[in-house]
C-alpha cells in the first residue's frame, strides 16, 4: 500500500474555497474522484488515500469555470510498484 497525496496551485483564482476536482483512475480501470479547496494563495492539497492496485494511474485534475475565469484541466500519470526484495545464500567450503 502507498499513500498518495495530489498537491497543486491554481493560478488565477477568484476566491479562496474553490473546489479542486482529480478524478484517478486505476490500472483495473476503477475510478476515484477526490475534492479539495483551493487556498488564499490558489494552492490545494487532497487527504493521503492509500492505493494497493500495482501499476500505472491515470489522473485529471479539474476546476471550473466561474464569472471571471474559465475552467482548467491537467492530467498526467503515476505509477504504484510492489516491493521487491533479494535473498542471498553464502556457502563457504
Amino acid at each position: 500500500m502507498v499513500n498518495v497525496t495530489f498537491n497543486g496551485n491554481v493560478t488565477f483564482q477568484a476566491a479562496a474555497g474553490e473546489t479542486v476536482t482529480i478524478t484517478i483512475t486505476a490500472p483495473d480501470g476503477t475510478n476515484t474522484t477526490l475534492t479539495a479547496a483551493t487556498a488564499a494563495n490558489g494552492s490545494f492539497a487532497t487527504t493521503p488515500a492509500p492505493y494497493t492496485v500495482l501499476g500505472t494511474y491515470n489522473y485529471t485534475v479539474t476546476i471550473p469555470a466561474d464569472t471571471q475565469y474559465q475552467a482548467a484541466t491537467a492530467t498526467g500519470t503515476f505509477a504504484i510498484l510492489g516491493p521487491r526484495t533479494i535473498t542471498v545464500t553464502v556457502t563457504t567450503a
